[in-house]
């Protein structure tokens, strides 16, 4: 009877250690672990980590893909404290599956019944040999072991740096800056960066996404000296396409990129990846090209048409004279000039012609309005101009003598001068 005891406790103990016990697979195999079921292919992809947040930035690391499945009655999931990877030195390895937290297998997320779900445990590459990879939820181990010998031929480049004329894709987007360049001058009164040259480049951005994005807001552009150029989308009468709005998935948008001018050489647009928390880079040369600079005429006389706050305008030079007739104005029966003007409105919107004139007489003092007390309209006071439409009307200014008069338009950005002389 003792033997009979003693047998049946060594059955019970071997079958308690068998349950409870290590169990050794390998790649490629399925097996049930807490509930899961797990295959770990056989196929290993070799990369390295990008991520200059990570104390492992620039490591080398392989990828093996898992498929779990829930068969248990209630929710679960495969989490990173329930499997740890040993080196084949024996030591563990720190888990990456935060630093790949979009395909991570542990960061997928909960399972419901019967569900199977897939991703990769990333691993730190550390040596040549075998590796373990251990399932231990206390009451069970499992181990896979496996051979690996690095392929660094299989790591895939990573581009960071393009020249102009490339593609680089980043948030969604892919970006293109077109090598011709062009040249402006600020004209902005109001801008402390009044008069200086810049550049701008033809881009095209294409949204390779699922979702409305647009031109990727977090960008630096340096001088080659080095230092972060000042932004001057707001200071270029043509609108930056970094002001640009979203665009829809698969639809695409050109415009320009304004870029002030710090001196010839080697110029840097730089994008932040945050997908990869890495930077990629435009990198190309510019020299200055005076010629290229177009003149912007600011001076104009009678019979040149000019553009003003996207009105075309031409004040005629058959001008004739008139005297007010008005015993309630102060200027009752003081001379004044008519020219005739011819307005089109070659903007997108309503437009109207100009409030902010200035006339000037030949003593250089500015003139008084007199546009309430001449009988006819003066064109100062028509109405609203629909976009494509052509207005006529006339401009009446108070006679100062013979000599040099100037009208002058000036909005935040333009001035423009129209003169002239009058000898009556």
């Amino acid at each position: 009877m003792k033997k009979i005891a003693l047998l049946i406790v060594i059955f019970f103990s071997f079958t308690l250690l068998t349950a409870c016990g290590n169990s050794t697979r390998e790649l490629g195999e399925t097996f049930q672990f807490d509930g899961l079921e797990i295959t770990l292919s056989e196929e290993i992809g070799f990369s390295r980590l990008r991520n200059r947040w990570s104390d492992h930035d620039g490591e080398y690391i392989f990828l093996i893909h898992a498929t779990v499945t829930n068969i248990s009655n209630g929710s679960n999931e495969l989490t990173n404290w329930l499997y740890t990877v040993y080196s084949p030195a024996g030591t563990s390895l720190d888990s990456l599956s935060w630093d790949f937290r979009e395909t991570s297998i542990s960061e997928v997320g909960s399972i419901q019944p019967n569900a199977t779900k897939e991703g990769y445990i990333h691993v730190l590459y550390a040596d040549d040999g075998e590796y373990i990879i251990e399932f231990d939820n206390i009451n069970d181990t499992i181990e896979v072991r496996f051979e690996l010998e690095f392929n660094f031929a299989a790591v895939p480049e990573v581009q960071t740096e393009f020249a102009l004329g490339e593609t680089l894709e980043v948030e969604g987007v892919e970006i293109t800056i077109d090598d011709n360049i062009s040249w402006g001058r600020i004209s902005s009164r109001f801008s402390d960066l009044d008069g200086e040259y810049y550049f701008f480049l033809p881009v095209t951005v294409n949204n390779v996404s699922e979702e409305s994005v647009g031109f990727p807001w977090s960008f630096n552009i340096f001088a080659p000296n080095g230092n972060t150029l000042d932004s001057i989308t707001f200071d270029v009468e043509e609108e930056d396409i970094s002001r640009a709005g979203d665009i829809l998935p698969g639809a695409s948008l050109s415009g320009y990129l304004h870029v002030l001018f710090a001196g010839d050489g080697e110029y840097t647009i730089q994008f932040e990846d945050w997908e990869f928390d890495d930077y990629l880079h435009f990198i190309f040369d510019v020299e200055f090209d005076p010629d290229a600079v177009p003149v912007l005429q600011t001076e104009f006389t009678l019979d040149e048409t000019f553009e003003f706050d996207d009105l075309e305008i031409t004040i005629s030079a058959d001008s004739f004279m008139g005297a007010i007739e008005s015993r309630w104005s102060d200027r009752d029966g003081d001379d004044y000039i008519v020219f005739p003007v011819t307005v089109t409105n070659i903007g997108d919107a309503t437009n109207s012609f100009p409030w902010n004139v200035t006339i000037f007489g030949p003593s250089g003092i500015e003139l008084d309005n007199i546009t309430f007390d001449v009988e006819r309209d003066d064109i100062t006071r028509s109405g609203d101009i629909r976009a494509g439409a052509t207005l006529e009307g006339y401009l009446h200014i108070l006679y100062d003598g013979y000599g040099e008069y100037m009208i002058e338009f000036s909005n935040w950005d333009d001035t423009i001068q129209v003169l002239f002389d009058f000898e009556g």
